[in-house]
């Protein structure tokens, strides 16, 4: 289950998009005529749909684009070699090598996660991971390549993640470290790359992509 995305820098987005999944606390008519378009899942009370519109060439599809191309990096990431850059173009008319970032919270068996990435087109700058395994939250990981230094000065961890040192050594800056920690069967890594290869699912009709997240569940009618 998705509750927020937000995106900088991704093809016609410049500054910071939010999509919030999050249901408001509106007592209005119109919020009680929609009612059964939300469902709780703990203290959250999420949207079943959300719409994205707008002008013409407004930028609508580029949000899409934008959160696809951020998946695909986490799922195959692992795979890229020297000289590949990422399937993504940055904002054409923003400032000359900003970063290009990614941040979603999302729940996973009962328990929230953030994690979030950010990049040039051709490498990792900064990655994280934390969670809410008691409602409250907790690290994972965290990276920053800007740091100087070596894997030790530019990771930091908790005791999650089963010998980290080992999949930060085999993690260049083409490659996001859920990706190498999933392929080196991290289990807590694993997960997370299942619930972006399995519940955010991307498909294709005619020339329209269509972002189909499955947070549903048990709560489709």
């Amino acid at each position: 289950m998705i509750l927020e995305i937000i995106l900088t820098n991704f093809f016609s987005i410049n500054e910071k998009v939010t999509l919030d999944l999050q249901a408001a606390n509106l007592q209005t008519k119109e919020a009680r005529a929609l009612a059964d378009n939300t469902f709780a899942v703990g203290n959250e009370r999420l949207l079943k749909t959300v719409a994205i519109y707008g002008a013409n060439a407004s930028g609508k599809s580029n949000i899409i684009k934008a959160v696809k191309a951020a998946v695909d990096m986490i799922l195959d990431s692992h795979n890229y070699n020297e000289g590949d850059s990422f399937g993504f173009k940055p904002f054409k008319f923003g400032e000359k090598n900003a970063p290009s970032e990614f941040y979603i919270r999302f729940i996973i068996d009962g328990v929230e996660h953030e994690y979030s990435f950010s990049c040039t087109r051709d490498e990792i700058i900064t990655e994280s991971l934390y969670y809410y395994p008691k409602g409250r939250r907790a690290l994972i990981f965290l990276r920053d390549e800007r740091i100087s230094g070596g894997k030790k000065e530019k990771y930091e961890f908790t005791n999650v993640i089963r010998r980290p040192m080992d999949v930060a050594s085999n993690t260049s800056r083409k490659t996001l470290f859920i990706s190498r920690a999933s392929q080196m069967d991290r289990e807590k890594a694993k997960e997370v790359y299942r619930w972006f290869n399995e519940q955010l699912v991307f498909s294709y009709r005619g020339k329209t992509t269509v972002a189909i997240d499955r947070f549903l569940g048990d709560n489709k009618d």
